[in-house]
């Protein structure tokens, strides 16, 4: 990845519905070699997708609870079976398997606190695990849609 690549993945994490043309504008470039580079960088896995980023408020989901778990053991076939619920559960936006005194850091999504409690209890039902603790937000104070920070951002 080279700096014209870099700003062409910035551009499109500032503003996703770019075109071609608009895109080669902001590189100095002409349509043909942004477009074989932006075919290149998502054919490299640099570019993962295209995201429409959704205002949660307006879709009802107004509960927003950053959730740790923790196990007794680290039982592979328990947390196989974990990871697979988690992945499929719809309320899970973000799941970590991280290290420290905690297995797991969940961010759930509900509409409110009774569909939360009902996420609770899925939770309790899968043997092995000995702590969860919630943490709700009271705001937000930032939120980035895109997984990386811009990459021109960042340091070389």
């Amino acid at each position: 990845m080279d700096a014209i690549d870099v700003q062409i993945v910035s551009a499109l994490q500032e503003n996703g519905r770019l075109t071609v043309a608009e895109l080669a504008e902001r590189v100095g470039l002409t349509e043909a070699p942004v477009w074989r580079r932006l075919r290149k960088l998502e054919e490299e896995g640099w570019i993962t997708g295209y995201h429409a980023s959704v205002d949660r408020s307006k879709v009802g989901l107004k509960v927003v609870a950053i959730v740790t778990v923790r196990f007794a053991t680290h039982d592979l076939e328990l947390a196989e079976r974990f990871v697979e619920a988690i992945q499929a559960h719809p309320n899970v936006l973000n799941a970590y398997n991280v290290t420290g005194d905690v297995d797991y850091i969940l961010t759930v999504l509900t509409k409110d606190l009774e569909e939360y409690e009902k996420f609770t209890l899925f939770l309790r039902g899968f043997q092995g695990i000995v702590a969860i603790q919630t943490h709700l937000s009271l705001r937000e104070v930032k939120s980035r849609g895109g997984n990386v920070p811009p990459l021109d951002t960042l340091s070389p």
